[in-house]
């Protein structure tokens, strides 16, 4: 895709930001590895949630966590955190396809539109979640647009064991155990869960089994090598949308008979080798994902069959305050895809091949300043072949009108013409960022930065091989969403208090959607978003508070929709949260969460119902039964506050009603 030529930003040696003539890409540049480097010094919105903070939320899946400690928003089909799509800085439709994930360095976004089975990635199996929002694309490449979420599972420890136990409403259950330790310079571990939940609305069953194990091993004083495994076996039910007259009804209820659901096999391998030198460190991270998803959507079945490989070597010169890293990303995507539809079979083979070079440096310039920056290049080549059967002209023989068996004028085993493909394309393209940091005092940082971001379209964006016809089933013109992200903030630490202020301003200039004249996915121009995040947070022994909130204006910008909101985006959502330990043994929480009103996914001219603002109240308690047992009492949406999660075409996806869990843990 032709690019605009941009002024190169570089650290220590000149680094082409964008060369290239057909591709989009874009950036973000520095270290933003927060765990291991003190938050103020990131130039980004950061949220860290570690093992601590993950066992005291008690939530029920990821997006649930991200939802209480990140005020990230989420989106389900059916109600629950089990499957649908993170959103963040201002995206409506598809927003999961702007969030990149990544689990132990391997990235776990689907190659196809499809959403997440967040069933995948048990909480008792995480160790720490970063949360990265804004442009973050110079060091992790396609999708990272609005952010990434960073999962680090667990792996070894202290000689341990846990399990337990939970139950709740609308047959909500689960169950896990986990036991880690080491000998000489090997460490390991091993776990396994489950969890079933039959739903708020009818047909809305959901359940997963997953098994892990992970072995390790300290080499000499300064390498480590870690290999992990997950297996998993997951299920959930899709109620399906409803009228609104029907959701004022009764929002629990179903527009299907259970017949919409989807089964997912998957697996997760991964390798990590890290190393320190004299002069700077190296690291080796390898992946292999597998995910086999059987489904049936108002009739039509199919399998869909998808590998993830990746290979990701990377070299840092320098030390922690001064450096010149630089890496490779190597990706191969594939999809095998098997579809029955009422009046044809198709027959797809997918595939996506990425490889992406990248630098980025750090450069202190006084004391108290800090410069970073970087670029990377990428090419993708996408191919497609996809084999139509209209199931009519298969058939020898057919019943006329008179009910006689006939020959089919139009039998033929012959590929359906225009629909059946073996084609590819290839996009590549340059992209850079630059930032920097002034911490005036130990205890505060103030920031700035420029990013260019870039997403690649999804396969079923670009290819129709579903059976769901497109003007053109190979869209080769389709190009790379490419955009602007300008950024400042402030962040404030001390003892006791915690905050920070983040405005933004992105630019999208070929955002992708579905134009329903053309039938195809096309670059619909350009949108706007100004925002900002903040945070506020207190904590002492005994007590402590927090707020949350995220504002953001998103429009388009020209074209027939000029002026008017992106669809699905609420101008504002918040969270507020207290808790505090009257007894030693008892910590009680009381959160509150709000989500404006918003337009409906589709709706780009604004004129059909928006979706009226909701807030929702949750109260829960902590006991500490001795040194090895805890267990707590929840209640979410304790007013049972009816709301409308999600809506597309005048079909409403509710929200849950009020809901209680209780649980246990023992460690021995």
């Amino acid at each position: 895709m032709p690019f605009r030529p941009h002024i190169a930003l570089a650290l220590v040696a000149a680094v082409p930001v964008f060369a290239g003539t057909n591709s989009a890409i874009v950036v973000s540049a520095s270290r933003l590895d927060a765990l291991s480097t003190d938050v103020l010094d990131v130039a980004s919105d950061v949220s860290v949630i570690d093992r601590e903070c993950i066992e005291q939320s008690k939530a029920q899946s990821i997006p649930d966590l991200l939802a209480q400690e990140a005020n990230v928003l989420f989106r389900s089909p059916n109600g629950k955190g089990d499957a649908g799509e993170l959103a963040m800085r201002g995206f409506g439709e598809n927003s999961g396809l702007r969030v990149l994930v990544v689990v132990d360095g391997q990235k776990m976004n689907r190659p196809d539109m499809g959403v997440f089975d967040w069933q995948q990635l048990p909480l008792s199996d995480i160790e720490s979640i970063e949360v990265l929002r804004g442009g973050q694309s110079v060091l992790y490449g396609n999708h990272a647009v609005a952010g990434v979420v960073k999962i680090t599972t667990r792996k070894g420890g202290a000689p341990a064991a846990e399990a337990y136990a939970a139950t709740g409403s609308f047959g909500s259950s689960a169950f896990g155990a986990r036991v880690s330790g080491g000998a000489g310079l090997f460490f390991g571990d091993a776990g396994a869960a489950f969890q079933r939940d039959e739903g708020y609305r009818e047909n809305s069953l959901s359940w997963n089994k997953n098994a892990n194990a992970s072995v390790g091993a300290d080499v000499g004083e300064s390498d480590s090598i870690v290999l992990r495994a997950s297996v998993g076996q997951s299920y959930s039910q899709y109620p399906g949308p409803l009228t609104y007259a029907d959701y004022l009804e009764d929002p629990t209820q179903s527009s299907n008979e259970g017949d919409q659901f989807s089964e997912t096999d998957s697996a997760l391998a991964t390798l990590l080798w890290e190393g320190e030198r004299e002069w700077g460190s190296v690291q080796l991270n390898g992946g292999v994902s597998w995910r086999d998803i059987d489904w049936e959507l108002s009739g039509t079945l199919g399998e869909n069959e998808q590998f993830g490989y990746s290979v990701s070597p990377k070299l840092n010169f320098g030390d922690d305050d001064r450096y010149v890293g630089t890496g490779l990303d190597l990706f191969c995507d594939t999809l095998d895809f098997e579809g029955d539809r009422d009046t044809s079979f198709n027959r797809a083979q997918l595939n996506r091949i990425t490889a992406e070079p990248f630098v980025w440096a750090q450069l202190p310039v006084s004391a108290t300043v800090t410069l970073s920056g970087g670029a990377r290049y990428s090419y993708a080549r996408t191919h497609g072949e996809n084999v139509e059967y209209d199931k009519q002209n298969l058939q020898p023989f057919i019943t006329n009108r008179w009910g006689i068996v006939v020959e089919n004028p139009d039998y033929t085993t012959d590929p359906v013409a225009g629909s059946s493909f073996d084609e590819n394309v290839e996009k590549q393209g340059w992209v850079g960022a630059f930032s920097v940091v002034w911490r005036p005092v130990e205890s505060i940082s103030l920031w700035g930065g420029y990013d260019m971001v870039y997403r690649y379209p999804a396969l079923d964006e670009v290819i129709s091989y579903q059976g769901y016809a497109l003007a053109d089933p190979f869209n080769e013109k389709l190009e790379a969403e490419t955009g602007h992200n300008f950024e400042v903030g402030g962040k404030w630490q001390s003892n006791a208090w915690r905050s920070s202020a983040t405005l933004f301003f992105l630019m999208m200039d070929d955002e992708i959607a579905y134009d329903s004249v053309e039938e195809q996915n096309t670059n619909i121009g350009s949108t706007r978003r100004v925002g900002a995040d903040l945070e506020l947070a207190y904590a002492k022994k005994h007590y402590g508070a927090s707020a949350l909130a995220s504002f953001v204006r998103a429009t388009f910008d020209g074209g027939a929709n000029d002026g008017q909101w992106v669809p699905l985006v609420p101008d504002a959502n918040t969270r507020l949260a207290l808790w505090v330990e009257p007894l030693a043994w008892v910590r009680v929480t009381a959160a509150y969460a709000w989500v404006a009103s918003r337009f409906q996914g589709g709706d780009y001219a604004n004129d059909d119902r928006e979706l009226p603002a909701y807030g929702r109240v949750a109260l829960q308690a902590d006991f500490s039964v001795g040194d090895r047992v805890t267990a707590y009492a929840k209640v979410e949406n304790l007013l049972d506050k009816d709301y409308i999660d999600s809506a597309y075409g005048g079909g409403y996806y509710p929200g849950s009603g009020r809901a209680f869990f209780g649980g246990v843990k023992v460690e021995f």
